[in-house]
């Protein structure tokens, strides 16, 4: 059975369609893990900077995220040390969270596109397809 070029055009597009919707569920399959265990996929380094104080100082350059004492970028105290870190870890959290929903926003977009354009050049490869065999005729 010969196909036309339209035919071929249109499956074209519902080939590439299938690939990125595929590409899209995937990256928002783990959007819905970052949204529900930011602390699995937070980074590494994100991570072990909030295990121990010690490591959340270490992680302070200029004591930037620590905090001033009076006398400068000085070690706080082990009460004032945990409560900053446990803070940022949260505000880590949170924006990890963020950017899971943003991006599970942004593959659904994707793949609400893609199902549009696989419809519609589904529905031109069937016509195409049902031209081309009204076209050819049986020769005796």
């Amino acid at each position: 059975m010969k196909k036309s070029i339209l035919e071929i055009y249109a499956l074209a597009v519902c080939f590439i369609a299938v690939i990125c919707f595929a590409v899209a569920l995937g990256l928002a399959t783990y959007s819905l893990v970052e949204i529900e265990k930011p602390e699995f996929t937070i980074s590494s380094w994100q991570y072990l900077r909030h295990k121990t104080n010690d490591s959340y100082w270490k992680g302070c350059p200029n004591g930037q995220y620590c905090g001033p004492s009076k006398n400068g970028w000085e070690h706080l105290s082990e009460q004032e040390l945990t409560k900053g870190r446990e803070e940022s870890f949260a505000h880590e959290l949170s924006q990890e969270q963020r950017d899971g929903t943003q991006t599970l926003v942004k593959c659904l977009v994707v793949m609400l596109t893609n199902l549009l354009f696989f419809s519609v050049h589904w529905f031109v490869a069937r016509r195409a397809r049902a031209n081309a065999s009204r076209d050819v005729s049986p020769q005796r």
